[in-house]
């Protein structure tokens, strides 16, 4: 069970590790022992991770270690000895507040002798060496943050490289993992007529989500923008917001929001423009970064502005693949059309998906222009940015009509599906569902109401022969 997290947390008892390896590489290694999953869990805090085959150990690691962010079963291993495998020691350091994992009795001393003073015992059993029913699990080192972690996908070791982690190269060889390859995206349409006349829909919806997390496999929630309608002197709107997403921090659902006009300081008491250059009101936003600050974020990247949400990117694994989701200002500057290139350039192998307030227009067509005080328009970002890069997958927007579906093809031949939801609806709480089966490589889409339990029938529900990036 987890010995230690933190200075003065007492380490619970584990048998005695082993100091010899077991196994010979000269025998046939037995792959079907590797039958444990190996669960992997990341202290946001601190950037320390744990790895084990223990799911009560993993559950008490979130709720009562901070090792919140639950990065899945990455790998199997084994519980028991068996031909051709070795122990695989886990270490604590005190000093570093972190757990370290070795196949390597040399290292494992070393370790030792170095501050990692808590022996942990044998966590799991692997192979020192390649077999054909195994897959590599690389080691990184982050020196700033003085942690370890592990990837396996070529993905996974792509993002830690882009965040300043170094490769140490493989450090033993695991069985993969069977991928659940169904999952739920949820995209929230402009909410501001909730937020001023009836916030309880947006809590229900909320709500809904949390408690259907584990039934709907819901694994990234985005908002389209307009999550306000205007602001007030007492910020009552942004309160009311701030307290429907409570539910998502609570429940450890991560997700990003586009902000919409209606979110800015562009517009005044009843929806009017507000005073003064209302170019430089659009980009105010800091009454809404003051409510949304980036540690609500919690798959967050990395972002143009410091401190800012309003260009952010986030990451985050699910159906076997990675993803990356970039929330993208309304009307774009160049400036940050630009920072968004440099962050899709880092991650190539990740599939993608925009959200932003404006996008597509009622009818299905991308919008031409950039509001009257914007900056750039729609059309302008799709052709400078979205349309460039072959792994982009996704675009969802708001701002105006209910409903339109479109796809076009970028530079590279990938289909890019691009959705409108915005639906000021008065009575009930709209939420679209984008269910994904990354072995059917089928899209499907519904418009549900939590608050009525009803559907709405809004065009094209369906897409097949879906391309990832894998």
């Amino acid at each position: 069970m987890l010995s230690a997290c933190g200075p003065g947390e007492a380490p619970e008892s584990r048998q005695p590790a082993s100091t010899q390896d077991v196994g010979s590489t000269a025998q046939a290694l037995d792959c079907a022992a590797l039958s444990a999953p190996v669960y992997m869990r990341v202290r946001p805090a601190t950037g320390s991770s744990l790895l084990t085959t223990n799911p009560t150990e993993a559950a008490n690691a979130g709720t009562t270690y901070g090792f919140t962010d639950d990065r899945g079963t990455p790998f199997k291993a084994a519980t028991s000895t068996g031909t051709g495998l070795s122990p695989v020691y886990r270490l604590y350091s005190p000093g570093k507040t972190e757990h370290i994992v070795t196949i390597d009795a040399t290292e494992r001393s070393t370790l030792m002798a170095n501050g990692y003073t808590t022996d942990e015992g044998v966590g799991f059993y692997a192979s020192k060496t390649a077999e054909a029913c195994l897959i590599p699990v690389y080691r990184f080192n982050n020196t700033t943050l003085q942690k370890h972690r592990h990837a396996v996908t070529q993905a996974e070791r792509d993002s830690l490289t882009a965040a300043g982690w170094v490769s140490e190269g493989i450090r033993f060889y695991a069985a993969p993992t069977a991928v659940d390859t169904k999952f739920t995206l949820v995209v929230i349409p402009d909410t501001q007529l909730e937020t001023v006349y009836q916030p309880a829909r947006l809590t229900q919806r909320m709500q809904w989500i949390a408690d259907n997390k584990t039934a709907q496999d819901i694994r990234f929630v985005m908002h389209t923008g307009d999550l306000m309608d205007w602001d007030t002197p007492d910020h009552l709107h942004y309160q009311r917001a701030s307290d429907s997403y409570q539910v998502l921090d609570n429940a450890q659902i991560p997700y990003a929001i586009a902000l919409g006009n209606h979110d800015t300081a562009a517009v005044c008491q009843g929806g009017s423009a507000c005073p003064g250059n209302v170019n430089a009101n659009l980009r105010n936003t800091t009454t809404f970064n003051t409510y949304f600050p980036l540690s609500r974020f919690k798959a967050l990247g990395g972002v143009f502005e410091t401190g800012k949400c309003d260009n952010a990117y986030h990451t985050f694994s699910a159906g076997g693949l990675s993803w990356l989701v970039v929330n993208l200002e309304l009307w774009a500057r160049t400036d940050s059309v630009n920072w968004a290139k440099t962050v899709l350039a880092q991650f190539p192998r990740h599939n993608v998906i925009f959200i932003t307030h404006s996008h597509l227009n009622g009818s299905g067509g991308i919008e031409q222009s950039n509001g009257g005080y914007g900056n750039n328009s729609p059309q302008y970002v799709f052709d400078n940015l979205i349309k460039q890069y072959a792994n982009v997958r996704f675009v969802f927007s708001g701002h105006v009509g209910n409903a339109a579906y479109r796809t076009d093809t970028g530079v590279h031949g990938n289909t890019i599906y691009q959705m409108l939801n915005t639906y000021h609806d008065s009575t009930t709480n709209p939420t679209r569902l984008v269910e994904i089966d990354t072995a059917a490589n089928t899209i499907s889409t519904r418009v549900y109401a939590p608050l009525t339990n009803t559907e709405r029938a809004d065009g094209v529900n369906a897409y097949s022969n879906v391309s990832w990036v894998r």
